[in-house]
């Protein structure tokens, strides 16, 4: 089965690099991108992608606000979200989206692959359970 990943960054060069990086691997198709929260909203309820992959902040709606309304759009949609941001309470709001996973983009070149592998055996937004990877560790966190 193919994963059908929608990427969402303001940060076209970022963009660019992560969507090349699913692109080589087999299993995972690009079907879409986005710059803004907003942008990422429209897309995921056209595409109803199987992922999205999400910054925390962007223009015009953060993604915080833009997951709470994918779930809404594209409710079997899993969201992993991919961002700079390591602050806790950021990522306990991230989280409480119904996001499966928060992921370091200093990690991502380790660990994106794997995260998203385990995304597409989790349940979408109504699972109890994330999946957080941690900055020092490429081993999976349950936060229950």
């Amino acid at each position: 089965m193919t994963a059908r990943i929608l990427v969402v960054d303001d940060f076209k060069q970022w963009r660019l690099l992560v969507c090349s990086i699913l692109e080589s691997v087999p299993g995972l198709r690009v079907v879409g991108e986005a710059s803004d929260g907003v942008e990422a909203v429209k897309e995921a309820a056209k595409l109803l992608p199987d992922i999205v992959l999400l910054d925390v902040g962007m223009p015009r709606l953060n993604g915080i606000e833009a997951a709470e309304r994918i779930r809404q759009a594209s409710p079997e949609s899993k969201i992993i979200f991919l961002t700079q941001n390591s602050d806790s309470e950021v990522k306990r709001a991230a989280l409480a989206t119904g996001a499966i996973a928060y992921l370091s983009k200093s990690r991502a070149n380790y660990e994106l692959r794997a995260t998203i592998e385990t995304a597409m055996l989790t349940e979408p937004s109504n699972s109890t359970s994330k999946l957080s990877v941690s900055e020092s560790s490429s081993s999976f966190v349950e936060n229950l």
